[in-house]
């Protein structure tokens, strides 16, 4: 993966950060992208300093609006003339009440599907000048089973945080076989780690006692989950869902042809309805 572009959301912590410090290892050109600027500018001094790449830099932005994804779109194409690898990492708690974003849409679902979704849109040109383009999305993919509440995908009709993990994940599974169908000269994975034990959840008071305790015994590090990346990016796979360990799974439940296209409908038909 030598002098490969590939840019991380959500790089600056936890399981994207892992994930940013072993490729960084491997000599690629690197852009992280998140939220905080202090978190940002530590990742990359620290970063560059362990892993000896000085081609790494950082790239602020919100993601929960998608004029901050497209505003960040256009800055990747400023700093890349091709993009070898998209990783999406960028992923928030789900917070306990539903919470809306000021374009309207549910805060999780804003950040964990629609950023993802118009990220990828918008950065085409640039994966398809590369020779072997590759998409990750860390979430549950593959991992939850169940059919999509197209009625309920935002929490319109009863919110529970638990429910909303199931959806969001759901919805990832529906876009990526989707992205699969559409656009075979990219492989696209959806890969889910597991309980990992990094970022947002440790800094919750009872998740960390729980992972310090129990928890621990059936969850994984940041670095256990960063290594399962690197070997799908590296690795003979082929586009499709991967759990932990990188084994495969291609038949969720959910992904009927008719739901993926209607997931897909559902991102396009949210976009024009900001751009108006």
């Amino acid at each position: 993966m030598q002098k490969q572009n590939v840019v991380i959301t959500g790089g600056t912590d936890g399981i994207g950060k892992a994930a940013a410090m072993q490729l960084a290892k491997l000599g690629v050109r690197l852009l992280l992208i998140g939220r905080s600027a202090h978190k940002g500018e530590a990742a990359v001094v620290e970063i560059k300093r362990i892993s000896g790449n000085n081609e790494v830099t950082y790239l602020q932005a919100d993601l929960s609006l998608v004029k901050n994804v497209q505003r960040a779109a256009e800055q990747i194409r400023e700093t890349f003339d091709r993009l070898d690898v998209l990783v999406h990492c960028a992923g928030n708690l789900f917070p306990r009440q539903r919470t809306l974003t000021d374009d309207g849409l549910e805060l999780s679902f804003a950040i964990q599907y629609m950023a993802r979704f118009v990220l990828t849109n918008e950065l085409l040109d640039l994966l398809r000048t590369a020779p072997a383009p590759q998409v990750l999305g860390v979430m549950g993919g593959g991992t939850i089973s169940g059919h999509v509440d197209f009625e309920n995908l935002q929490g319109e009709k009863s919110y529970g945080f638990v429910e909303a993990i199931k959806t969001t994940s759901r919805a990832c599974d529906l876009l990526t076989f989707e992205q699969i169908a559409r656009y075979p000269e990219i492989i696209f994975y959806n890969y889910g780690p597991g309980l990992v034990r990094s970022g947002q959840i440790v800094n919750n008071p009872v998740m960390r006692l729980f992972f310090n305790t129990v928890g621990r015994l059936f969850s994984r590090s940041a670095e256990q989950a960063a290594n399962d990346i690197v070997a799908l990016l590296t690795g003979p796979y082929a586009s499709g869902f991967y759990v932990i360990s990188t084994k495969r799974n291609d038949d969720p439940e959910c992904a009927d042809a008719a739901s993926c296209k209607r997931m897909w409908e559902y991102g396009e038909t949210a976009v024009a309805k900001l751009s108006v």
